[in-house]
């Protein structure tokens, strides 16, 4: 059997990098974009020599040199790529532009064409109210720019399924981006404080390997084009999680609550991808998390 050729875009942040492992355990055949600057990522490397068959990349310095991928032959296409900030800075519209909107815009024109499905994450931080494109940021503005585009695409060309998968957190081990509970993980271990919105606040969160579930169920399974979300049935109390860490550990989260207000969880009207199911013992690997 022919091995499905699988094209990716950040690998070199955590969620990609984590399916791009499981992808070549998996006997895809992975080919990934690059900006030259990665060229030396341990990580990354380090996974060539273990899969010198199945593995490579394509290093680009500017946008000229994506043409190349044209010639390419794709089953699948997933961009991982993105730019994510909560706040942004007059300096850094550009960046979520060219990230977000201008980057997997330009390889979809390249690729749409010959390319079975693809895969575009967004967040539920587009749909403030639940359904509608509402941003909750400049970066969520751009995540619904690009959908709006890419709809385009899926107009023109209805034999590519084009999926567009949110959610609200996520978390797993060795996670370094910065959010809050790595950010609060990475402090309680060198024995810092971490400052919180609120007592009130609350985040929906879903492991890692929920994610990459999910993304196995739509490269295995004929689903329809669209949206569909991941969504963890509970919602986790961030001032209970601490607690609970803190009665169960010697060493304690050291914190700071703020009073400034937070916003509900909306209750979501986009579909949730059928025959998928959150981890309900995330909270528990959280902890976990904690304790080593």
């Amino acid at each position: 059997m022919t091995k499905k050729i699988i094209l990716l875009t950040g690998t070199s942040g955590f969620i990609g990098f984590n399916f791009l492992k499981f992808a070549l355990k998996n006997n895809y055949k992975v080919i990934d974009i690059l900006k030259s600057k990665n060229k030396k990522n341990k990580k990354l490397n380090f996974l060539k020599k273990n899969y010198k068959q199945h593995y490579q990349t394509i290093f680009f310095n500017n946008y000229q040199q994506l043409k190349k991928i044209k010639k390419l032959k794709i089953d699948y296409f997933i961009n991982f790529a993105t730019l994510y900030k909560n706040n942004h800075h007059y300096d850094e519209i550009s960046n979520f532009i060219d990230s977000n909107i201008l980057f997997p815009n330009l390889l979809y024109d390249l690729i749409h064409l010959k390319t079975k499905k693809i895969i575009n994450f967004g967040t539920m931080m587009q749909h403030l109210d639940g359904k509608n494109y509402s941003a909750n940021n400049l970066y969520a503005a751009t995540k619904n720019a690009f959908e709006m585009i890419s709809n385009f695409y899926y107009q023109k060309e209805k034999k590519c399924k084009f999926y567009n998968l949110k959610f609200y957190e996520s978390f797993g081990p060795k996670d370094n981006r910065k959010k809050l509970i790595p950010s609060m993980l990475e402090n309680f271990k060198k024995n810092r404080v971490t400052k919180i919105l609120s007592k009130k606040l609350e985040l929906n969160i879903i492991h890692i390997d929920d994610i990459i579930e999910a993304i196995n169920l739509l490269l295995k399974k004929n689903y329809k084009s669209g949206d569909y979300c991941l969504i963890n049935s509970k919602n986790i109390n961030i001032h209970k999680l601490i607690s609970n860490i803190n009665s169960k550990s010697k060493k304690k989260i050291k914190v700071k609550f703020l009073n400034k207000s937070v916003k509900k969880i909306t209750k979501t009207k986009i579909k949730k991808l059928p025959f998928w199911k959150a981890d309900t013992k995330i909270i528990k690997k959280i902890e976990n998390e904690f304790y080593k």
